[in-house]
């Protein structure tokens, strides 16, 4: 099979010292496989207790969870540059626990390089995820969280940058609309297919700057029901490879990503699309 060229835009960092290795080893074997580019996220230092990272992390990622709290955003940076990765890694500021001083935090970030924001709506306690609400672990009000998320918004669309983030549109489609209503251009991607085949579609009918990808969701995907691949061939201008891996882990997560699709019956222009092109759009870059 002809090696294919893609682009990964949903791999989490979770970065500890102790991952370099294993860090570089990784993005080293990636590239031989075909990698162009890849959207690694970071969080900014916050000073958890371990009980309460592993209560806000889902089950598939709490072994690369840390007892003790680092500033990935300064590892990822390093990283990059002691391996020469900047024109390899995209990476993107982990919003999702930060509750003061965003905008500055972003900024911040977008002077050491970061391209994009990643954010997540989980304002009570996921069953999907099985982990608790964010505002009832960091002790803040709905109402407060609600606001913090739509300044992120506004903060992404005033700096023209890309945003990541995880919601689940079976439950917040109406939130989720109101705020890509506000702010039109700003490009999205909403990952896990929102939770909703039905819902994205209808989000992606109307927002024009807004994509999603299939993290997660391999299992499903490889059981080729028609209506998932009616939807990849109707909205293949709109879909991403996204995985949802950790980059520290086995690289076989991102891999099966790319084989689905490079092996998928359907015309190159799609698997073109998907593998890469679409990612260039959103990350507003020439190809």
């Amino acid at each position: 099979m002809k090696k294919l060229k893609f682009i990964d835009v949903h791999v989490h960092g979770f970065l500890k010292p102790t991952d370099e290795k294993r860090f570089k080893n990784n993005i080293h074997t990636l590239i031989k496989q075909g990698l162009e580019k890849i959207i690694i996220t970071a969080l900014p230092y916050h000073d958890f207790e371990y009980k309460l990272k592993l209560s806000l992390t889902p089950q598939n990622i709490q072994a690369a969870i840390s007892k003790d709290n680092f500033d990935e955003t300064i590892l990822l940076t390093d990283w990059i540059k002691k391996y020469g990765f900047q024109h390899i890694i995209v990476p993107f500021l982990d919003v999702r626990f930060l509750t003061e001083k965003i905008r500055e935090n972003i900024i911040s970030c977008k002077e050491l390089g970061f391209r994009g924001i990643k954010g997540a709506f989980i304002p009570e306690s996921d069953r999907v995820l099985n982990i608790q609400g964010i505002p009832q672990a960091l002790g803040i009000t709905t109402d407060t969280y609600c606001q913090i998320q739509q300044e992120i918004f506004r903060y992404a669309d005033e700096l023209n940058l890309p945003l990541l983030y995880h919601i689940n549109l079976s439950q917040y489609y109406d939130w989720a609309s109101t705020l890509l209503q506000r702010f039109p251009h700003l490009k999205v991607n909403i990952p896990h297919l929102g939770y909703s085949l039905r819902r994205i579609m209808d989000i992606v009918n109307r927002f024009e700057n807004t994509y999603t990808d299939p993290a997660f969701l391999i299992p499903l995907l490889r059981k080729n029901n028609q209506r998932y691949l009616n939807f990849i061939n109707t909205y293949h201008t709109r879909i991403m490879i996204g995985s949802d891996a950790v980059i520290s882990n086995s690289i076989k997560e991102i891999i099966s990503y790319v084989n689905y699709f490079a092996t998928l019956s359907t015309p190159d222009h799609v698997k073109n699309s998907i593998l890469k092109k679409n990612a260039y759009n959103f990350l507003s870059l020439v190809i």
